[in-house]
């Protein structure tokens, strides 16, 4: 969910955190410490990069922003996959209905 948070533009944590409550219709709700904590695994796995958007003058100045790197944009991709395959499967598998 968080390659997903950062597919159209670079983000700082509390859009992360938005977008993701978002996408998931409120179900999902990261904590500070754990979204940071997850930013730099998929920094450290070379599939997020700190971008160089600074915050505007009315935000606070330490606020970071994260993109995607071209291999996090493939990686979203092979994991959209997945899941699409896994929706098909539960479908045929009368698990859930036809989107």
């Amino acid at each position: 969910m968080v390659l997903m948070a950062l597919l159209d533009e670079p983000r700082h944590g509390y859009g992360i955190v938005k977008d993701i409550e978002r996408q998931s219709e409120g179900q999902v709700s990261l904590m500070p410490g754990n979204l940071y904590a997850v930013l730099r695994r998929l920094m450290a796995d070379g599939l997020l990069q700190e971008s160089p958007r600074q915050p505007a003058e009315d935000e606070d100045q330490r606020r970071r922003y994260y993109g995607l790197t071209e291999t996090g944009r493939a990686v979203a991709a092979a994991e959209a996959s997945r899941m699409r395959r896994l929706v098909s499967s539960a479908e045929k598998a009368k698990l859930i209905g036809e989107a």
